[in-house]
């Protein structure tokens, strides 16, 4: 074996070491900063993966929500149209009986004139001399 003595390092040598040790320290730094970001991403994921799961729970209840509507208004449909149907017959019945209401009011107009008019001529009668 050789028993040489190991050299005191130059200056440079020294420099170049030193840096060595300082990029080391920086990636160690880094390394600690991107394990902290992992750790966070790792909560981030577990959380919208709850949001996402809540938001399938809320679809599905939601899904079921219409289909009960839907039952509800194809239940319902052959009632409502059953109303309109008789609201529409309620309609024209009802201008039916508005036309006769007139007619009514007009002849009734006209009966008192004729009325009027027969007490107005038995008066004028019973005014004049018999001759």
């Amino acid at each position: 074996m050789n028993e040489e003595t190991t050299q005191p390092l130059t200056a440079f040598e020294q420099r170049v070491l030193n840096e060595f040790a300082g990029i080391r320290q920086e990636i160690a730094k880094i390394n600690s900063r991107l394990d902290r970001l992992e750790s966070k991403s790792d909560i981030i994921e577990s959380r919208l993966s709850r949001v996402e799961d809540k938001v399938d729970i809320s679809n599905v209840r939601l899904t079921k929500l219409e289909d009960k509507v839907d039952a509800r208004l194809r239940e319902t449909r052959p009632i409502w149209e059953g109303v309109l149907l008789k609201l529409t017959e309620i309609e024209k019945a009802l201008k039916a009986i508005q036309i006769q209401m007139r007619q009514l009011a007009f002849d009734s107009v006209d009966l008192r004139g004729r009325v009027s008019q027969l007490e107005q001529n038995e008066l004028e009668r019973e005014r004049t001399p018999a001759v």
